[in-house]
């Protein structure tokens, strides 16, 4: 085969012309003008016999080729696909995402305090996990609150409807944000239904404000204002999941 000429033929002993030429940026390769070194036969060797020995080692020739050329574009096309569908998710420590998504210095405090691992770079989806995580389990610590306070005979009767109506709020607002966790452990593929649930997650917090107005003195309504501050850092991250947009 000529250096300079990658398309000059190979000579194999077969017995016809068999021309295959593979572009340089897959993987090259040519099968060039074949030809039969009748010297090699045996001298026993009948042409019918010759010919079938020619057929099979033909065979098997392309067989090569062919399981050589998925091997080159396989891979090639594997990439492809990662790259389209399923973008690459970005890597960053906790205070470069805190500083990205957050635009006060409170939510950024509260951003560093949720977030593991202030100096490591982890995909931006562990970040967005961490903080749904974070706020579910502010939602059940103030349920718990809540109930021991209904249990204990704490509330006044004109107050507990108040609190049954927060409880309801918190309820949405559970299965809205464990839905986000779980499409964000699911990879980017499930990243475009997370807007519905960080919404429903905010508008679950608002319930319980709107159902508190009424009594200010509430322990709850400070744990509200957590909740949803928790709950809105957690949409904030939003904006650093691929195909979330």
């Amino acid at each position: 085969m000529d250096a300079a000429n990658p398309r000059t033929p190979i000579l194999l002993p077969i017995g016809f012309d068999v021309h295959i030429y593979i572009p340089r940026n897959a993987c090259t390769y040519t099968l060039g003008t074949l030809a039969t070194p009748y010297q090699h036969v045996r001298p026993h060797a009948t042409p019918i016999t010759t010919m079938a020995k020619a057929r099979a080692t033909s065979s098997q020739l392309l067989r090569l080729l062919v399981l050589s050329l998925l091997a080159c574009l396989l891979p090639a096309r594997g990439g492809g696909d990662d790259g389209g569908r399923c973008p690459r998710v970005p890597s960053m420590a906790a205070e470069r995402a805190c500083r990205t998504v957050c635009g006060t210095r409170p939510m950024r405090d509260l951003c560093l305090r949720t977030l593991p691992g202030a100096r490591t770079a982890v995909p931006a989806t562990s970040h967005a996990m961490a903080a749904a995580r974070s706020a579910l389990d502010s939602y059940a610590a103030t349920v718990a609150v809540a109930t021991s306070l209904l249990d204990g005979g704490a509330v006044p009767d004109g107050e507990r409807a108040a609190y049954g109506d927060c409880m309801v709020g918190y309820g949405r607002a559970r299965v809205a944000m464990a839905r986000v966790a779980d499409d964000l452990a699911g990879g980017c593929d499930r990243a475009a239904g997370l807007k519905p649930g960080y919404t429903a997650g905010l508008r679950g917090m608002d319930r319980c404000k709107r159902g508190l107005f009424n009594y200010p003195a509430s322990p709850l309504n400070a744990m509200n204002l957590a909740d949803r501050n928790k709950t809105l850092l957690a949409a904030l991250f939003y904006s650093l999941v691929p195909n979330a947009m």
